[in-house]
């Protein structure tokens, strides 16, 4: 609407020359000013709501979300959804080759840059023109989420783990919100290439909250359910199974350990992974157990 009604002035910025006929104004007398005419019904459109009020989230642990006003925005590339969850991860920014070598793994350099700037331009326009704001700063050739303008999930799990770690009074309280704020895994369900070693740091965060809070529980019971909290979010790890086996034979329940232990092992076998090594670990828990009888 701004933009027509510049053009409007603009076209009318030099009034046409008089006809022969028309008689000139006297010099006492001003002529009436120009109406220029205005596009009609300018009420009915509201006007957007001040970015400033705005409130975006971007959701990457279960399914990635941008939010905006509790509203998903629609992100239709692909490659554009990795580049949110991959600056998720990188607080501090990633660079051109960082996220190029990510996202294209494989696929020859020269054709990477242009595919990153089509993705990224076209991710930055339509948040712009969701919500009036610039999400993603570029300096340096460096790319970052602003975090004056969003919220983000994995933020405040890593803000968690760091109090968690450095908290001298009310450490219960200061692990336990750890394993509150992880409500699933990194981009649950997909698959790409980089995620793996993320999500590992990502989980190990988890269970070292429950495993610590464990080893401080009030009884073996309450300790029991906290490590089987932390078998659910790393099913195949030797330690914890070892260390629950252990709390089952505190417990007196034996055959629990020994089903356990079985399940244990056939999973490893179920998904591939080479039992033998990860076996001895879980097999000195399940001797551990059946001593502590």
């Amino acid at each position: 609407m701004a933009a027509v009604d510049l053009l409007i002035v603009i076209a009318h910025v030099d009034p046409p020359p008089l006809e022969p006929s028309s008689p000139m104004p006297s010099p006492g007398h001003a002529a009436p000013p120009r109406q220029l005419p205005r596009q009609a019904a300018r009420q009915q459109f509201l006007p957007r709501p001040a970015a400033a009020d705005r409130r975006l989230e971007l959701r990457v642990l279960g399914e990635p979300a941008l939010l905006i006003d509790g509203e998903p925005l629609n992100v239709r590339r692909g490659a554009a959804v990795q580049v949110l969850v991959l600056l998720a991860t990188h607080p501090d920014g990633a660079d051109t080759r960082q996220l190029t070598d990510a996202i294209w793994l494989g696929l020859p350099r020269r054709s990477l840059s242009g595919r990153l700037y089509t993705t990224l331009s076209e991710l930055r326009g339509s948040i712009r023109a969701a919500c009036g704001l610039n999400l993603i700063d570029h300096a340096d050739d460096r790319y970052r989420l602003n975090p004056s303008h969003l919220d983000v999930d994995l933020w405040r799990l890593y803000a968690a783990a760091q109090h968690a770690a450095t908290a001298v009074t009310d450490t219960t309280s200061a692990r336990q919100a750890v394993i509150d704020t992880y409500t699933g895994d990194l981009a649950a369900g997909r698959t790409w290439p980089w995620l793996d070693p993320i999500r590992e740091t990502i989980r190990r965060h988890i269970i070292d909250a429950y495993v610590a809070l464990a080893a401080a529980a009030s009884g073996p019971r309450h300790a029991l359910d906290l490590l089987q909290g932390a078998i659910r979010i790393d099913p195949y790890n030797a330690e914890l199974h070892a260390r629950t086996m252990n709390a089952l034979g505190a417990l007196g329940e034996h055959d629990a350990a020994a089903q356990l232990h079985e399940g244990y092992i056939r999973r490893l076998i179920e998904a591939g992974l080479d039992p033998v090594d990860d076996a001895r670990a879980a097999d000195a828990g399940l001797n551990g157990a059946a001593v502590s009888s």
